[in-house]
């Protein structure tokens, strides 16, 4: 696992209280209990400081989900996730 990867998948089980790594490809803002709207601040704020960028409002109301998460970071903010 790269060092990207192992950083975004702790900062999910961080906020979100998920012991197992395998559960994080499921969460989804709205669907997921956890995922509440401080939980959502919490998780942008943690992934801008890891990753040392600041989010434009756009993607972070579009940061919906750990898999949306991952395309937006490599996509727009060039942090790749490649195993």
């Amino acid at each position: 696992m790269n060092n990207n990867l192992a950083t975004y998948n702790r900062i999910f089980c961080d906020c979100f209280g998920v012991e197992d790594e395998h559960q994080l490809p499921v969460l989804q803002m709205k669907v997921s209990e956890q995922w509440n709207s401080v939980g959502h601040i919490n998780l942008i704020a943690a992934i801008e400081e890891a990753f040392n960028i600041d989010m434009e409002p756009e993607d972070m109301f579009n940061f919906s989900s750990y898999t949306k998460g991952k395309e937006i970071l490599a996509q727009k903010y060039n942090i790749p996730f490649n195993v």
